[in-house]
């Protein structure tokens, strides 16, 4: 059975909860919605976002993510059993390009500034760091400039920073800004295997193999009220 862990006080869950439940219905699939944490036996919980939900995440569930690409009210990632590259996305063994050129999304060319920026979080998991401070102290040295989460500080001193343009390099954990800024053309290295992005790209590599795997961990909500994912996601 199928259940749909959903918090209605939590506005996109409440809105997005439909699209979901008319998917499901449109190819059969029994489900229940549940706003507790509780999980029962039997189930395959559908977890809507990664805060309210995490104690059941264990064993088998499938997890409604920001996407890592695109306006986030259009767009979210599936992924069964784990976040970001731990989890699986299911994703064909040769993806076509096609499903990436329809989102027309841009993909401007490699930059070569001066500028190496690191990129900031709001939290994260890494088994390569037992925090993010840990990870900031590290990586610190090698950088000129910070670009903070919207959502958190600039705890390292460096000048900070909103704009690519002067980039030559960033340097990421396992947030979805290491995407943008190689979709922004900027040389980037991620540090945790979590990452959408891992483990990178240097200067004039080919990222288009890379965005044909991308667009398909990730869905629109139209997609979803139509049942598209769920033949391989279920």
């Amino acid at each position: 059975m199928v259940v749909i862990h959903a918090h209605p006080g939590i506005r996109w869950q409440r809105e997005k909860l439909g699209r979901m439940v008319a998917g499901l219905e449109a190819l059969g699939v029994p489900y229940s919605i549940a706003t507790d944490r509780v999980r029962r036996d039997g189930e395959l919980p559908i977890l809507f976002g990664t805060t309210h939900w995490r104690s059941l995440e264990v064993g088998d569930f499938l997890l409604v993510d920001r996407c890592s690409f695109g306006d986030t009210e259009r767009f979210v990632s599936l992924v069964r059993n784990g976040h970001g590259r731990r989890g699986d996305h299911r994703v064909p063994a040769n993806p076509c390009p096609s499903r990436w050129e329809r989102h027309g999304v841009p993909v401007q060319p490699w930059r070569t500034g001066r500028q190496t920026i690191l990129c900031g979080q709001h939290e994260s998991y890494s088994p390569r760091w037992p925090d993010l401070k840990a990870w900031y102290a590290a990586v610190r040295g090698e950088c000129t400039h910070f670009r903070a989460h919207p959502a958190a500080d600039n705890p390292t001193g460096l000048p900070a920073t909103r704009e690519w343009s002067q980039a030559g390099r960033a340097i990421t954990l396992n947030s979805s800004v290491g995407v943008s800024a190689i979709l922004a053309g900027v040389p980037t290295r991620t540090d945790d295997e979590g990452a959408m992005a891992w483990p990178g790209f240097e200067y004039g590599a080919d990222r288009e193999p890379w965005l044909h795997w991308l667009a398909w961990t990730q869905w629109t909500w139209d997609e979803i009220a139509e049942g598209h994912p769920w033949a391989h996601l279920l």
